[in-house]
């Protein structure tokens, strides 16, 4: 090399290493996965779960709060609310939430606690009790609340009255206020209650 080459410049027989890039880890491609959209209330058949189709036409309208017995193996919450009789929690397409999924098995998201997020799965046999924000619908399944809170059901969903002219199955409870709501096509585990 002669005083006018540049000092950083390899000469023409030397091969840069660089030792360092082996233990750097390798950028990780962006993932793949497209998450197939939920289903609508329209798309569900009546063979479909029942909590799943009733879910799905309440999310349509807006927020809707999922209480739910923590105390089933399957579900995944907070380890603060694990044990928990009766835990409500909020799902609604508005939070942008890009894990929020429900299908027959049952409704998954990231929900925020204390300003963290946490992946939370609730399987519908955990499920007995979904609250639209919007209207203030509730839906109960009696057959499925913790055998320590029956006692605490109106009477009326624990011994259920079948009306003169419409009979309904037993097992399903609405227990919103008002007669200007829409009437709700018979369920076999649900029950509306005025």
């Amino acid at each position: 090399m002669t005083e006018n080459d540049d000092d950083n410049a390899p000469a023409d027989n030397v091969v840069r290493v660089d030792f360092g890039a082996a233990r750097r880890p390798k950028a990780k491609p962006a993932a793949q996965h497209v998450k197939a959209p939920p289903p609508s209330a329209t798309d569900l058949s009546a063979e479909r779960p029942e909590k799943l189709r009733m879910f799905a036409r309440l999310i349509e309208k807006g927020m809707v709060m999922v209480t739910v017995d923590t105390r089933v193996a399957e579900v995944r919450v907070p380890t603060r609310f694990a044990g928990e009789l009766q835990l409500n929690l909020n799902f609604s397409h508005r939070f942008g939430l890009e894990d929020f999924d429900y299908d027959d098995v049952g409704v998954r998201a990231s929900l925020s606690f204390g300003g963290s997020p946490f992946f939370c799965e609730l399987p519908w046999v955990a499920v007995y009790g979904l609250t639209s924000h919007v209207d203030g619908e509730r839906l109960l399944w009696p057959d499925s609340f913790p055998k320590e809170l029956v006692s605490l059901l109106p009477a009326q969903a624990r011994h259920p009255r079948e009306p003169e002219l419409a009979p309904k199955p037993a097992s399903v409870v609405d227990v919103s206020g008002g007669d200007d709501e829409p009437p709700v096509p018979p369920r076999p585990t649900l029950r509306r209650i005025k």
